[in-house]
């Protein structure tokens, strides 16, 4: 299951989909491409009575760095840093660092693109958290860790090595390579991350897509909200 859009728009919970998930039998992983450690939303999910494995884009990409380098330059939340340095993969501030590593940054700045970007142009494995252009809030839609990103693809001419949702490497670490269905709000990561790796995908309106798509692939089911998902099953 996604989060955002799913489980909460920020700081607002979505409670039809929350009643509805604790009733959905079945292994719950919760999958965000937030590059948060996986401790923090673990306890927020608690607080709303839901049990799950949490896996975030940034465990997906420490998990993918830790047996290729022992440093990392990252621009992003501390749940980044953290979930780096769990699994040996020392955030450092300096021209040595071995890989660049980009999620969320809320206090990127100029310096630190450009010293982004130097590393990726010298040859440093340029790794994304995600790409999305933007996140549901409260507030209404927000820029996402897309926008860090592309700045630092387009200063350095190099394309990343994108981790999150869609990729395969986000599923097979959400998965653990059994058979799963994906629950999001948004086609272009949660839904074309499940058809690209054969799963079924059930894409729900209360996110960023608040309208069925025009034409729904198959092995997707769209609800309004996921009361309609237990009713379909």
């Amino acid at each position: 299951m996604d989060l955002d859009g799913v489980v909460w728009r920020g700081r607002e919970i979505i409670w039809e989909n929350v009643e509805a998930l604790k009733k959905l039998e079945g292994k719950k992983v919760f999958m965000t491409n937030k590059a948060t450690s996986r401790w923090e939303i673990a306890k927020r999910l608690r607080k709303l009575g839901l049990d799950g494995e949490v896996v975030t884009s940034a465990y997906i990409a420490a998990q993918y760095l830790k047996d290729k380098v022992e440093s990392a330059f990252a621009l992003g939340p501390f749940g980044l840093y953290e979930e780096l340095a769990l699994a040996g993969v020392h955030p450092v501030d300096s021209p040595e660092a071995e890989a660049v590593v980009v999620g969320m940054d809320r206090f990127v700045t100029y310096d630190k693109i450009a010293e982004a970007a130097a590393l990726v142009r010298e040859g440093r494995p340029f790794v994304a958290t995600n790409t999305d252009k933007v996140y549901p809030t409260e507030r209404g839609l927000m820029p996402g860790a897309g926008s860090v990103v592309e700045a630092i693809k387009v200063a350095s001419g190099r394309e990343p090595v994108v981790v999150g949702k869609p990729s395969d490497v986000a599923f097979r670490v959400a998965s653990g390579g059994e058979e799963a269905i994906v629950i999001g709000d948004k086609m272009e990561t949660d839904i074309k991350m499940a058809l690209n790796n054969g799963a079924k995908g059930v894409l729900v309106l209360t996110g960023v897509t608040r309208e069925p798509p025009k034409e729904v692939p198959p092995d997707v089911i769209v609800v309004k909200d996921l009361r309609e998902l237990l009713k379909s099953l």
